[in-house]
């Protein structure tokens, strides 16, 4: 109900503002924070994951039709509603498999042909698509990290993305992946027909996007990170 999601926002508030340290997973959630629970300062660790389950594809090559991926719940903040209209305007060259399971099925009506409901996936079924695809679409609206963008850059995907929240801070703009103006249709249709006919440029954008991953967001340098900032509070009281 309406009335306990308030009491638990309150109670996360009071245990916010009591804290002596707090820790954000982005930028983008550190100043939401700062602007609406606390003003204090807030360190920013990225979420990890592990670069060594998520790894490219070794024979990956262009296919027919162009292989887009979607990995999220399927809810209107994720920018849900885009995908049909994206892939209407796209066509049969390409295609989109996406994570819709049974919560997608009251939409079904308007899905086009070129949209393959995949279920919910665990983990490996999720590295597996994520390995055989040529391109990650996520026209999502807001995240507050983008978890499910860094494992797809871990495994050598161009990812296709919206310009907004904390996602701006994943990649950097036609290098390490590509920012959408956000609910713009026209962007993100113009930004995948120039992916397919430029297949050397989802490679390039792909292997950078692995790089940054394996850099940036590896599991192995968040835990270090944590651990570092904990002897140090711990060596300051």
């Amino acid at each position: 109900s309406q009335y306990h999601k308030r009491w638990i926002k309150s109670i996360e508030r009071k245990v916010i503002q009591r804290a002596t340290h707090v820790i954000a997973v982005s930028h983008f959630a550190a100043h939401i924070t700062q602007q609406h629970v606390l003003d204090k300062p807030i360190d920013v660790i990225y979420n990890g994951i592990n670069t060594g389950l998520f790894f490219p594809s070794v024979d990956r090559k262009p296919q027919y039709p162009f292989r887009l991926l979607y990995v999220g719940t399927w809810r209107k903040l994720k920018g849900v509603e885009l995908l049909a209209p994206i892939m209407q305007a796209l066509g049969n060259d390409y295609i989109l498999y996406y994570t819709g399971g049974i919560t997608a099925e009251k939409d079904q009506y308007h899905i086009p042909d070129n949209m393959i409901n995949i279920g919910r996936l665990n983990q490996q079924e999720v590295i597996q698509a994520m390995q055989t695809a040529d391109a990650f679409l996520f026209p999502s609206k807001s995240e507050g990290f983008g978890l499910v963008v860094a494992e797809a850059m871990a495994c050598g995907l161009p990812v296709v993305i919206s310009d907004s929240s904390a996602l701006t801070e994943l990649v950097d703009h036609a290098s390490t992946g590509f920012l959408c103006e956000k609910d713009s249709i026209d962007d993100f249709v113009q930004t995948i027909r120039h992916l397919k006919n430029h297949p050397e440029l989802c490679i390039e954008v792909g292997g950078n996007a692995r790089d940054i991953a394996a850099i940036k967001f590896n599991v192995d340098d968040m835990v270090d990170k944590y651990i570092e900032l904990y002897t140090k509070i711990s060596l300051s009281n």
